[in-house]
């Protein structure tokens, strides 16, 4: 029995001396690779790092460095419309100039309204930011602006296996290079047996995605608004930046959106939910206006006069809608 357990302790110890050294030579090497997202990639209207301008959220991935401060000054003011979206909701004026538009309309007690997207999010986050952050202030009209992120190529993993992968382990180890290796390792195997890379949020994900987030909203009193993501691409005149990591094969970039699209106008039908439908509304401009007036050279984003453009459709949104038009009386009356 001595015996055994000598060799037990000399095999323990020679495997821990090995992994101790593999560890210092891997540090030595400069190798490191994240078990959970670290950065943001910015992609227009060249993919570039903005790291700085995040940091980690345990839930959401990531947040702006001013998202909690923010979330304290909403949760005073308590604000009467929310948007929620991506990188277009985030850096865009829209929000803003819709508010003073419905203001002229319904006079009376202020209309707030707030926007809380970030950079890179999908469905996934907003249905989590729902959750957590955005019904506890008490919103009155939660918008939707969601669908671009959802359809690019993950790194190997969708949006919803993340926390998964936070809930092993390895996460715990996450700062072993050794831990970071085995990480890497998976992923580059569980690609070679993919047929293709995964979406951030399949299809099926993102419909279930935004269902959730209309129902959530109906429980907590409040009036859901889906988006649909309006953009400039053409088959054949895609931007070459997509290829480099968002998509497969750029001739699935216009295909791929308008699916995304069609799934927002689906789920607004199936659960009652208002849909402002800015795709198709933008569909009906002369296109020359739209690539150089309205959207940047990335064709998702938009330059002011194109947030200018969905603040007029929104407006028209919101008047043409019963339930919305009631919704702002009650809250220019104070009610």
């Amino acid at each position: 029995m001595s015996r055994f357990l000598a060799s037990a302790g000399l095999f323990v110890a020679a495997s821990a001396s090995s992994l101790l050294m593999v560890e210092a030579l891997l540090r030595v090497a400069g190798f490191s690779f994240s078990i959970a997202p670290s950065s943001v990639v910015f992609g227009w209207p060249r993919p570039v790092s903005i790291e700085e301008r995040y940091e980690v959220d345990p839930d959401l991935f990531w947040h702006p460095r001013d998202y909690d401060t923010k979330l304290a000054r909403l949760t005073r003011e308590r604000p009467d419309i929310v948007f929620l979206g991506d990188s277009c909701t985030e850096f865009g004026i829209y929000p803003g100039l819709l508010v003073e538009r419905l203001q002229r309309h319904h006079p009376g007690r202020p209309i707030r309204g707030a926007a809380l997207g970030a950079s890179a999010w999908s469905s996934y986050q907003g249905l989590a930011q729902l959750r957590r952050d955005v019904l506890p202030l008490g919103p009155r009209i939660v918008g939707f602006y969601f669908g671009w992120n959802d359809h690019w190529l993950g790194f190997g993993v969708e949006d919803a296996d993340v926390p998964r992968i936070s809930g092993l382990g390895l996460a715990t180890l996450r700062d072993l290079r050794i831990s970071q290796l085995l990480f890497k390792a998976w992923l580059a195997g569980r690609a070679w047996t993919l047929a293709a890379k995964p979406l951030r949020v399949p299809p099926d994900d993102f419909r279930a995605n935004l269902r959730e987030m209309a129902r959530l909203t109906r429980a907590a009193g409040a009036v859901p608004v889906l988006l649909t993501a309006p953009t400039s691409h053409e088959l054949g005149l895609e931007p070459e930046y997509l290829a480099e990591r968002y998509v497969a094969d750029l001739r699935e970039v216009v295909p791929l959106h308008q699916r995304y699209v069609s799934i927002v106008r689906e789920v607004a039908k199936e659960e009652a939910a208002v849909l402002c439908d800015l795709a198709a509304r933008f569909d009906e401009l002369p296109r020359d206006d739209v690539k150089t007036h309205y959207f940047m050279i990335d064709g998702i984003h938009l330059k002011p006069a194109g947030d200018a453009k969905i603040s007029e459709f929104l407006d028209e949104c919101f008047r043409e809608s019963p339930e919305l038009a009631a919704e702002l009386d009650r809250i220019s009356g104070g009610a």
